[in-house]
């Protein structure tokens, strides 16, 4: 079998391996931290792209057309719109192109293969990543020169320096009021396309959005009525305190997204979820001390998680509960005095601490919860 033979095959393997590109990703992210700043999903649907062209102009021996290159242009202009410097692009870049060449070579080694016979194709193979390295280059500064003389390209920047922290001056070069307060929205949408389109339901003529750490941001007077995606809204702060509710809206996306919400969603009826995921660890020890008795394997007992956690959220009424799960209210107090039967659920709160109580209760059944679906 030929060198060419051998490479290719190890190319088609480890074109099959779902792995693969999930190692490559995160070998990017881990390369450049502003790479790692924007939504991994838009990471990775950009390095899918790159792998395939250079795995199929390598197997095919047919070589980058001009439809291949393309897609560095397109990584280049959105990487552009969302922000991210050129360097951290080609940082990204660079480490995603040294994982995949040292992964073929260790491939190679194991099959035992020569590494110097495998040295023109490793070359040819290295060629095709330098060709859609300067085709990045280019179409990022084609990208960044149209940006510099658009006013509004301006404006987000003044924005991404304003939720960054920036100088005094980011809130009226954002085209801000300082005497005014602003909400601060962050949309789950990280491709710069969908993001132009959902840009309409959020903007406000007195506010400013684009995309910010790779996210559709917008920071205006005025909430929208409603959103078709996850939208995580901050409440109404002057200027200078939009950073730090960026930041938190940021956390409490991750947080929504884990639970599966949709539409629009204020940031302080997230607060719960936001303080539960900051605190894992926390979570398993209330887990050990307060359910410990309960097998994850066992449905009958995430039946009886699943009534309390709902007993809780309805003000500790049985006849609530019922009506949400669609029970009897006996069949509610039954499940009840079982789970009591395995822990402390029915022990009254200490003096002054039925909300702390209460509290402690739901964050270990819903740490437990988690945990069995994990």
């Amino acid at each position: 079998m030929t060198e060419r033979a051998v490479l290719r095959r190890l190319m088609e393997r480890m074109r099959a391996d779902p792995g693969l590109l999930e190692a490559v990703v995160e070998a990017a992210r881990a390369g450049s931290p502003p790479i790692a700043a924007l939504p991994v999903q838009e990471v990775r649907r950009h390095i899918a792209a790159l792998l395939a062209v250079v795995s199929a102009a390598f197997i095919d021996a047919s070589g980058l057309s001009e439809e291949d290159a393309r897609v560095a242009d397109r990584l280049a202009t959105d990487r552009a719109l969302q922000g991210v410097p050129l360097a951290a692009l080609l940082d990204g870049f660079q480490a995603a192109r040294s994982y995949v060449l040292m992964r073929l070579l260790n491939s190679a080694r194991s099959a035992g293969v020569s590494l110097d016979a495998l040295i023109e194709e490793i070359m040819e193979l290295d060629a095709y990543a330098h060709e859609l390295q300067n085709r990045l280059i280019h179409a990022f500064r084609e990208s960044e020169l149209s940006l510099a003389h658009s006013a509004h390209a301006a404006r987000v920047q003044a924005l991404r320096d304003l939720l960054a922290g920036g100088p005094a001056s980011s809130p009226a070069d954002a085209g801000l009021d300082v005497r005014l307060h602003y909400h601060c929205l962050i949309a789950d949408v990280g491709d710069p396309r969908e993001a132009r389109r959902a840009e309409a339901a959020l903007a406000s003529p007195d506010g400013v959005s684009g995309l910010v750490d790779g996210r559709l941001c917008a920071v205006t007077t005025r909430l929208p009525a409603g959103a078709a995606m996850l939208v995580i809204a901050g409440p109404a702060v002057p200027p200078g305190e939009l950073a730090e509710v960026y930041r938190l809206c940021h956390i409490a996306l991750a947080s929504a997204r884990r639970r599966g919400l949709h539409g629009l969603r204020r940031l302080t009826a997230l607060a719960m979820p936001v303080a539960l995921d900051a605190h894992p660890k926390l979570g398993e020890l209330l887990v050990r001390e307060y359910l410990a008795r309960l097998d994850t394997a066992d449905e009958f007992h995430r039946l009886l998680a699943e009534t309390a956690l709902t007993y809780l959220d309805h003000g500790s009424r049985a006849d609530h509960t019922a009506v949400a799960l669609h029970v009897h209210p006996n069949t509610v107090k039954h499940r009840l005095r079982r789970l009591a039967g395995l822990t402390s659920f029915d022990e009254p709160a200490p003096p002054g601490e039925a909300l702390a109580h209460a509290l402690r209760w739901r964050w270990a059944l819903r740490a437990w919860l988690d945990s069995r679906a994990g």
